[in-house]
């Protein structure tokens, strides 16, 4: 942990900005529900929450600060930054994204204008990405939370009961024995985000040409059987979890360079 050295004429903007962000993160009126390992964002829904102990770092905060040494913006990409005032501590995601360099930065000289900048500096967006506050951890977006602090710990796993539930599934051919025997906890987290989604009856849906064109272009080893239904492969867990991570849409191609990626993020393009 470090701290960031701030000039005394841009301290309040600052604190503003963390104080606005925090208050439409998280409204007095929003009811709070303790995380169910549902990594979904669920924006303007109620917040999110886990019992959560801050690293040791923070027991300096606020009255031991003199010890963290000061960011350094030529050496320093810190995951998240945060403002901390009266026991709370308010975090936005950072990011390479959030520097800005010499050589790509213009600026207004005069006028209209531009010119290139001669310092780095850094961006500071108009939002709180989570509120740690009275021992809980607040959040929207699983995403983000798990970029500040690793959280996987809270995602919860399939039961063997889900499971079995899971493998009832009418638009899926799937062996809930075999599953069991060969899951793994990736498996069981997979399992446990997608049941709660329509994604499968979706896929489903499609037309068996557009069914078998999407797990060819994905590289899912997953046939479609004479009903219809999706075939889960089941002869090693590392063919059933791409299955899973194809059905969550974890998996997706660049548009450039048509490379296929992983991703949990669920923000969607608009």
């Amino acid at each position: 942990m470090k701290y960031i050295s701030l000039n005394e004429d841009v301290v309040n903007d600052i604190r503003n900005i963390f104080i606005s962000g925090a208050a439409r993160l998280k409204t007095a009126e929003m009811e709070e529900d303790e995380f169910n390992g549902d990594i979904m964002a669920r924006k303007g829904e109620n917040i999110t929450y886990v019992n959560f102990f801050l690293p040791d770092d923070f027991s300096r905060i606020p009255d031991n600060q003199a010890d963290m040494s000061e960011y350094n913006i030529e050496e320093d990409i810190p995951k998240s930054i945060f403002w901390y005032e009266e026991g709370r501590y308010l975090f936005q995601v950072f990011n390479k994204r959030n520097i800005l360099k010499r050589k790509t930065v213009l600026k207004v000289e005069y006028g209209n204008s531009f010119a290139k900048m001669q310092e780095k500096a850094f961006v500071i967006e108009e939002k709180v990405n989570a509120i740690y506050e009275d021992g809980k951890f607040y959040f929207q977006s699983y995403t983000s939370a798990n970029q500040i602090f690793p959280l996987l710990d809270f995602v919860t796993e399939a039961t063997n009961g889900e499971i079995d539930s899971f493998g009832e599934n009418e638009n899926l051919e799937a062996n809930a024995v075999r599953i069991k025997d060969i899951a793994n906890v990736k498996t069981r987290r997979l399992i446990k985000v997608l049941s709660s989604t329509t994604n499968v009856s979706t896929f489903i849906g499609k037309s068996l040409r557009t069914k078998k064109s999407l797990l060819k272009k994905y590289g899912i080893k997953a046939q479609i059987n004479n009903e219809g239904k999706l075939i889960l492969p089941t002869h090693n867990v590392s063919e059933l979890n791409r299955t899973l991570e194809f059905l969550n849409e974890d998996i997706f191609r660049g548009v450039i360079t048509n490379s296929l990626y992983k991703s949990n993020s669920k923000k969607k393009d608009q």
